[in-house]
């Protein structure tokens, strides 16, 4: 799903879609009667559910169906289970959020799975199941053929012909038959009514009202459009289409020039037009809208600030720490990148250097700030660079798992922020992917060729610990989603074939494996893909 940007449980938030290729599996399947289980699951494994696998099912007339077993608990023997469906088309995604199967040939029935569990449902018509994206504590999102699926079993089609796309703050349905545009509200799983715009919307507010988009004349315009009345309103000039902004309660904050002074405004859907801040510096807006990170110049000297986008109040950062608590941070003399996650922003300040036209790397410093109470935590030993840049990865709308990174040029480091507020460091040859909660950050790694590897993960926290954890996956094989146990102490990582579509085959493995990177990995499954899980308390009897 194009632009997709964001957890169910607070034991278990850290599931992780991947497209790591690589791989040949050492499983030894072929001589196994797939789908089956290859061993029990360890005893230390705690938390988990219910689950229902999707398989391979064997047909006289042909070799293509999948079907669904359900089990009362992962990890429980395949033997002698029967089919919960016998044909199906499956939309795959995050196991823990709700999905669903359509029935197809001789078996009809459609069904909704969630939390490990397979529920009757019937479909719209003309339904394309085939991948999903959680966007919401219990909100799901196919992307052609749009449905939204929320865990109570509503099911909604904003259109026949229609796809969904995830955008800043929200999830964008489009009306290809028309080329319309309307929103999902990620509470309820409603869709807006289409309405025309002039480009595919840049930002969608959380309740699925308000769309932002640009025009296409030069110079562009923000345009906020009510999908409520119908209203498309051009307010201010915007340069480009990397447009800087959020949706908040009362309107778009957008950062924009008035001249050539850099502005942050807060856009009405009525077209009025509030001034927050000017001039203003480095921008980082929080996701929820609320409060942006920045360096307030308007004295002169840049400082850093947050700037609540309600009220348009700044409040100086002040350093957190026992020693200097209450004292505000010095001004800023050299370059300023900043990113947020959640409540929290991560800034680096490099330090200014002789205008010589190299770009010789120069000592930094870093902060980590609370928005919520502007203050900040200094960061240790953060590598000299010549340039930083903000790396941000396409996550779902309020997924805790999202992280967003800085990483430092030439070295290569990266320095990683959760939504949580935990700061990790991760070396150049890792690529941050998404939280595992618990202060732990997951993190792909590359070759000495540069290419993507699906043998091995690293985990890093933020003590500074760096962790690499096996896979199992082989040279035919990818890892596709990775999650945390509820016990936190293995990582749940489902392998799929490099080459392959929807249909499991003898690549296809669960496996479960330590998160501290000790001992060899477990095939629970092979032959199955993990569609749907559910979760016990980690302190119920197992």
């Amino acid at each position: 799903m194009a632009g997709m940007r964001g957890t169910r449980w607070t034991g278990l938030t850290g599931l992780l879609v991947l497209t790591v290729v690589t791989g040949c599996t050492g499983t030894g399947a072929e001589s196994t009667e797939l789908p089956a289980r290859a061993v029990s699951l360890p005893a230390e494994v705690r938390g988990l559910g219910p689950a229902v696998l999707a398989v391979p099912v064997a047909d006289d007339r042909r070799t293509d169906l999948v079907g669904l077993l359900a089990v009362e608990r992962f990890g429980d023997d395949l033997a002698g289970q029967q089919l919960a469906r016998r044909h199906a088309e499956v939309a795959f995604g995050d196991p823990r959020y709700p999905t669903v199967a359509r029935g197809l040939g001789d078996d009809r029935r459609d069904a909704l799975l969630v939390d490990g569990r397979l529920r009757e449902i019937t479909l719209p018509d003309h339904v394309f199941a085939r991948r999903a994206t959680g966007v919401g504590d219990t909100l799901t999102v196919t992307a052609s053929r749009c449905l939204a699926v929320t865990g109570d079993g509503t099911i909604t089609q904003p259109a026949v012909e229609s796809s969904c796309t995830i955008a800043r703050g929200g999830v964008v349905w489009r009306d290809r038959s028309e080329d319309r545009y309307g929103a999902i509200d990620l509470a309820t799983g409603a869709a807006s009514r289409a309405i025309a715009l002039p480009s595919h919307p840049i930002a969608a507010s959380p309740d699925g009202r308000y769309l932002a988009a640009l025009t296409t004349d030069r110079p562009r315009q923000l345009v906020i459009a009510d999908t409520r009345t119908g209203r498309t309103e051009p307010t201010v000039t915007v340069s480009g289409t990397d447009v800087p902004g959020v949706f908040t309660k009362d309107g778009f904050a957008v950062l924009h020039r008035v001249g050539n002074v850099r502005t942050i405004s807060l856009v009405t859907p009525d077209k009025d037009v509030r001034t927050l801040l000017t001039p203003v510096g480095e921008v980082a807006f929080a996701p929820d809208g609320r409060r942006a990170l920045v360096i307030d110049t308007r004295s002169g000297t840049g400082r850093i600030a947050v700037l609540d986008l309600q009220t348009g109040t700044v409040t100086p950062v002040v350093d957190g720490g026992a020693d200097r608590s209450g004292t505000q941070l010095p001004p800023v003399t050299g370059a300023v990148t900043a990113t947020a996650s959640g409540d929290t922003a991560l800034v680096v300040e490099l330090a200014a250097g002789p205008d010589t036209g190299l770009r010789a790397p120069r000592p930094s410093r870093t902060w980590s700030v609370r928005l919520s109470t502007a203050t900040a935590t200094s960061h240790p030993n953060t590598p000299e660079a010549a340039a930083v840049r903000v790396l941000e990865h396409d996550a779902p709308p309020a997924n805790a798992t999202a992280v967003t990174a800085l990483s430092f040029r030439p070295d290569g480091t990266t320095l990683t922020l959760s939504p949580d507020g935990t700061v990790t460091s991760a070396p150049p040859t890792a690529t941050p992917r998404a939280t595992l909660g618990h202060g732990a950050v997951l993190h792909t790694l590359t070759d000495d060729n540069g290419n993507e590897r699906a043998d091995r993960l690293l985990v890093t926290d933020a003590s500074g610990n760096r962790t690499e954890v096996p896979t199992g996956a082989g040279p035919d094989q990818r890892v596709d989603t990775v999650l945390l146990t509820p016990d936190t102490e293995h990582l749940l990582i489902s392998l799929r074939a490099t080459r392959g579509g929807q249909k499991p085959g003898n690549l296809d493995a669960v496996v479960i494996v330590r998160r501290d990177g000790t001992g060899k990995p477990v095939t629970i499954y092979q032959g199955a893909i993990l569609a749907s899980l559910g979760i016990t308390p980690t302190d119920s009897p197992q």
